[in-house]
C-alpha cells in the first residue's frame, strides 16, 4: 500500500499491509517561523518515513491572534516563555472579536502547511493542528485555566461571546489549512477532564464551537478528535464528526479497544507520551507498539503517541515506534 491507501485504509477499518504510524513533537528552537518549522517537519519526515504527518505549530500561536506575547526559545527542547497575556475581565472577553485567519501567526502557520505539502507532494497525509476555543481561552488570560475557570462560572455569557469570535476565526483558519493542502485537522481540547470541568460545562462550553469549527471541514477525511488529560470527559465527544480518536490511555480513561467499541471508530494512539517515552529502552516501545495492534487486531488502528513526545527523544527510541508495526 501507499502511505495514503494505508492511512485511509485503517480509518475505514478494514485490512491494511501493515498499521500506519507517526510521531510528533515540538522542537522549541525551530517553531518559531514558517521556513524552520517546515524544514524540520520535513527532516523529521525523512528521517523516519512515518506514514502521516502532524506537523507541531507551536501552541501558542492561536493566542497571538488576541494579543498573547512571549520571548521565543532558541533551544530544542525549552519552551517558550509569555511577556504579555492581554485578557484579565470579562469586560475584556466581551470586546472579544474574530481576527483574520490569513494573517498573523495563522497565516504563518498557512505558509508552512504549503510548503510542506510542496515537499512531500500527495503521497503523505497531513493533519493540522486546530485547538478548541476553550483551550485557546487559558492562553490569553493571566491566571491561564485557574482563571478561565473562574469566568465560566461567574461571567458565562463573556466566555460565550469570547469563544464565540474565536470559533468563527478558528474555522475559517480550518477551511484555509484543507484549502492549502491538509488531510483534515488534529481537533484538540485539554479542558475536558473531570478535575477541570463538568459534562454540562462541556456541552455550554466546548460542544457549539467545536461542532462550528468542524462543521468547516466536515468533508475532510482525516479529521482526528484529541482529547488531552487522564479522567476526561469521553462520552461528551464520543459523537464528535472525526474520522479518529486520539487521547492518553490513562487511568479514567477507555482503552483503545473500549473507545473502538464504543464509537465505531479508529483510534489513533497506543505509545506513551511525554515525559514517559523518551527514557523507554527502544525495546519496550516496541513491545507496547505489538501490544496496541494485537489489542485493535490490526483494524481501526493508527499507531502514534498519547500526545506529544519529548523533544529530545531518541532516534532509536522512535525508530521502535516504526518497528512494532513491521
Amino acid at each position: 500500500m501507499t502511505k495514503r491507501e494505508r492511512v485511509m485504509t485503517a480509518l475505514r477499518g478494514a485490512p491494511v499491509d501493515r498499521v500506519p504510524v507517526s510521531l510528533w513533537l515540538h522542537n522549541f528552537a525551530t517553531e518559531n517561523s514558517a521556513d524552520t518549522l517546515a524544514a524540520e517537519t520535513l527532516r523529521l519526515a525523512r528521517r523516519f518515513d512515518w506514514d502521516f504527518l502532524k506537523p507541531q505549530s507551536r501552541a501558542q500561536c492561536f493566542a497571538e491572534m488576541w494579543g498573547l506575547r512571549y520571548a521565543p526559545s532558541r533551544e530544542r527542547a525549552m519552551p517558550y516563555t509569555v511577556t504579555r497575556t492581554p485578557l484579565a475581565t470579562a469586560e475584556d472577553l466581551r470586546r472579544l472579536e474574530p481576527a483574520d485567519a490569513r494573517s498573523g501567526a495563522l497565516g504563518e502557520q498557512l505558509q508552512a502547511l504549503q510548503a510542506i505539502r510542496k515537499a512531500v507532494g500527495a503521497a503523505t497525509p497531513i493533519i493540522w493542528t486546530v485547538f478548541s476555543p476553550l483551550m485557546v481561552l487559558p492562553f490569553l488570560l493571566a491566571g491561564g485555566r485557574a482563571t478561565a475557570l473562574a469566568l465560566m462560572r461567574s461571567e458565562p455569557a463573556a466566555v460565550d461571546h469570547a469563544l464565540g469570535a474565536m470559533a468563527v476565526t478558528l474555522g475559517a483558519y480550518a477551511r484555509a489549512a484543507v484549502a492549502e493542502g491538509a488531510d483534515g485537522l488534529f481537533y484538540a481540547t485539554n479542558m475536558a477532564t473531570r478535575e477541570l470541568s463538568t459534562a454540562a460545562e462541556c456541552r455550554r462550553f466546548q460542544r457549539p464551537h467545536d461542532l462550528h469549527i468542524l462543521g468547516q471541514v466536515e468533508n475532510a477525511p482525516f479529521n482526528v478528535l484529541h482529547v488531552c488529560g487522564a479522567d476526561i470527559l469521553f462520552d461528551e465527544f464520543a459523537g464528535y464528526p472525526a474520522a479518529a480518536l486520539s487521547w492518553a490511555t490513562l487511568p479514567g480513561n477507555p482503552s483503545l479497544a473500549d473507545a473502538n467499541r464504543r464509537t465505531g471508530r479508529a483510534v489513533l494512539g497506543g505509545l506513551p507520551a511525554k515525559p514517559v517515552i523518551a527514557a523507554l529502552p527502544p525495546a519496550e516501545v516496541d513491545a507496547r507498539g505489538r501490544r496496541a495492534i494485537a489489542e485493535m487486531g490490526s483494524r481501526f488502528l493508527l499507531l502514534g503517541p498519547d500526545c506529544s513526545i519529548d523533544p529530545d527523544t531518541p532516534d532509536a527510541v522512535m525508530d521502535a515506534a516504526t518497528a512494532a508495526t513491521r
